[in-house]
């Protein structure tokens, strides 16, 4: 898996007013002359911090400071220069700090890693201007300070996709950073399999096996009366930013609703700790679950995550579960054709073994317990399987 600055790199080159907050040239401090520098925030100032927690750190970074490129800050020097880089703001458990070199005149990116508070972030309930302070100092010399207005977004708010002219940046893996196979929520949705006498964690290796335990899976949810909640999660359809809202699976299940995207990332998860491989497929204003029943691409089931909680599927029945098969299937058959990487961000299936192969992480391996924001309250890309 590419970092972000990779995957924003071509981008970078070819319309950086949309990327670029350009902050001036360095001051005339003594001792810091031919020093300039400025800061990226991308995309355009806007901070989506599920981009940064949903990618572990990762040894032997191919730029200084190991960060995803969320920030990055440019510097040019005509002479060789020993660099400090400290970024403070909201949201962050500790200042990012960045210790790096130009070995000779040039420029060097300081990308660096943002350690982000999850429970701070997690009582965020919409986007909130804020602050970010930034200081370089190089050789020893007086730091010089930079202000950069951000706008930072909630750990729900997932960005998928950012669009500019002809440029296409495609982070439909975020998706998979809302499964999380060790979550609290699973352990409690296998008990209730367990309660009704469901075979929930046998074998798993023929596709019967597998369409019994989802059968449990949806049971379980059913007898915990989880109900689809109506409505569009979008919070922003382009024409540049692309983010919808994927509620944490404690919310859903305290709440007992889930719309599309909810439910599929909640089931998701279940099937990831039982061992069977899954995957969310995103069409128009909604989203469903799939899970492979054999080796074979073509060898998948569909569940229709809108019937979740309707008719018998509400009080455990296997007739609520077969519809939502059959109800899968017809609306897979149905956008199969568009699911071939030329009808982004609309269509997209995201495999969250494939996602886990190119590094994103579960939420909840990363960041740890913080302070609430004052006055708070207590988006891998797969392989597509063929149509059916």
């Amino acid at each position: 898996m590419h970092t972000l600055a990779t995957c924003f790199r071509g981008a970078r080159r070819r319309c950086r007013a949309l990327f670029l907050v350009a902050l001036g040239l360095a001051s005339s401090q003594a001792g810091a002359a031919a020093l300039d520098w400025q800061v990226d925030i991308t995309p355009g100032g806007e901070l989506f911090p599920v981009l940064d927690l949903s990618q572990a750190a990762r040894a032997g970074s191919d730029s200084a400071g190991g960060g995803s490129g969320l920030v990055t800050v440019r510097v040019k020097s005509a002479t060789p220069r020993k660099l400090h880089l400290r970024i403070e703001t909201q949201g962050l458990r500790a200042p990012a700090i960045v210790d790096a070199e130009i070995a000779r005149a040039g420029t060097i990116d300081l990308r660096p890693r943002l350690d982000w508070d999850r429970a701070w972030l997690e009582s965020l309930h919409a986007p909130r201007a804020q602050t970010m302070r930034v200081w370089l100092e190089a050789d020893g010399n007086p730091a010089q300070e930079r202000e950069v207005a951000v706008r930072l977004h909630p750990l729900d708010d997932a960005l998928y996709y950012v669009r500019e002219g002809k440029d296409r940046v495609d982070l439909g893996w975020v998706f998979a950073a809302y499964v999380d196979p060790h979550d609290p929520v699973v352990d409690a949705v296998l008990a209730l399999a367990r309660d009704a006498d469901n075979d929930i964690g046998a074998r798993t290796e023929t596709r019967a096996e597998r369409i019994d335990q989802a059968r449990a899976i949806w049971s379980a949810l059913g007898s915990h009366g989880l109900k689809y909640a109506s409505g569009d999660p979008a919070l922003s359809r382009g024409p540049s930013i692309y983010s919808q809202r994927v509620r944490l699976l404690s919310d859903s299940w305290e709440q007992r609703r889930a719309n599309c995207i909810d439910s599929s990332v909640l089931i998701a998860s279940v099937l990831e700790r039982l061992g069977i491989r899954a995957f969310i497929v995103l069409v128009p204003g909604h989203a469903f679950v799939g899970f492979y029943t054999g080796a074979g691409k073509s060898d998948a089931e569909f569940l229709e995550t809108t019937l979740l909680g309707s008719g018998s599927s509400a009080r455990g029945g296997d007739a609520g579960f077969e519809a939502a098969l059959a109800a899968g299937r017809s609306r897979w058959n149905r956008v199969a054709s568009r699911l071939d990487r030329r009808h982004r961000p609309d269509y997209a299936v995201i495999d969250i073994e494939t996602a886990r192969a190119y590094g994103i992480i579960p939420l909840a391996a990363a960041g740890a317990a913080g302070d609430r924001p004052e006055g708070a309250s207590a988006s891998a890309v797969s392989p597509i399987p063929p149509t059916r």
